[in-house]
């Protein structure tokens, strides 16, 4: 049996969380760790208990993702999903999951029963609520179909497909760097492409720049070889526009201060053993209403 160790690493959500609420960063990466032993301290699981809870909105984007994995990979076995099977999965795939949550079926899973904050923290969503979030997840999934890109793909080979929402990784000055391409791609170029099914934010060109270095790194693709498109899927419109990334001195000066303000934040690198003292309360206290780890935070 494989035995896990905890290590510092970098990834752009983690950096994402550390900004938001070091003591929220605390919970998720280190009170958590060890959590899935029966034997672990109760801190200790709980923490991984609401590690692994998603809210509505990031519970419809992970199973739009699913939905789009699976036409994908289907594509490259030869097989074409049509739109409807696609929608039916969607739909098939929220019931399942939602059942899950509501059943309480993650108590004896946390890792792959869905736990819904709304469920946890008794804020049962309105009927409304759910038709948005549905109605959200077929515009989605329509939204795929339509864009165009699936018929671009019909005169590659399988060997063009390189990542399909994949967690990957690569060594940054010593120090493991995650990233999760959705869908990497090389023709005459090298294409990266990512699915949002939230409305476009400034930090998105960041993310999508750490995408950049890790092609970089992967596949030694030079800038002008590469194309990154975030693809906004709940949009009206959708369109497949590639973004002007950071350049990739830039990126890395980034990744590398920001692994230096976690490390700051240690006792020892060497064990990645944390100061809960050094991580505290984020100051916007406004995160705290809508925090998975609001009932163990001190």
């Amino acid at each position: 049996m494989a035995v896990f160790k905890s290590e510092l690493t970098w990834s752009f959500s983690r950096d994402r969380l550390f900004r938001d609420c070091p003591r929220a960063y605390y919970y998720h990466y280190y009170a958590s760790w060890g959590g899935w032993e029966a034997s672990a301290p109760e801190l200790s699981r709980k923490a991984y208990l609401l590690r692994n809870m998603q809210n509505l909105d990031t519970w419809i984007g992970d199973v739009i993702h699913q939905v789009i994995k699976w036409v994908l990979e289907n594509r490259i076995e030869g097989k074409a999903i049509l739109p409807d099977e696609a929608l039916n999965k969607t739909k098939q795939t929220l019931l399942k999951t939602w059942e899950q949550s509501r059943s309480k079926a993650w108590m004896n899973n946390a890792k792959h029963n869905l736990n819904l904050f709304e469920h946890y923290y008794n804020r049962e969503p309105s009927r409304e609520e759910l038709s948005i979030r549905l109605a959200k997840a077929q515009r989605s999934i329509a939204n795929f179909y339509g864009c165009g890109l699936l018929e671009s793909l019909e005169t590659l080979s399988s060997e063009s497909f390189l990542k399909i929402d994949e967690l990957d990784s690569f060594s940054f000055e010593g120090v493991k760097v995650f990233a999760v391409p959705d869908f990497a791609l090389k023709s005459s170029i090298y294409t990266l492409y990512d699915w949002k099914t939230g409305k476009p934010s400034d930090k998105d060109v960041l993310q999508l720049s750490c995408y950049g270095l890790y092609a970089y790194e992967k596949w030694s693709v030079q800038a002008d070889s590469l194309k990154i498109i975030p693809v906004y899927l709940a949009e009206e419109v959708v369109s497949l526009i590639g973004v002007k990334a950071l350049e990739i001195e830039e990126v890395r000066k980034y990744i590398r201060g920001s692994i230096d303000e976690m490390k700051a934040c240690l006792i020892e690198v060497a064990s990645n053993k944390a100061d809960i003292g050094k991580m505290p309360k984020t100051q916007e206290t406004w995160r705290c209403k809508n925090c998975k780890f609001q009932e163990i935070c001190l």
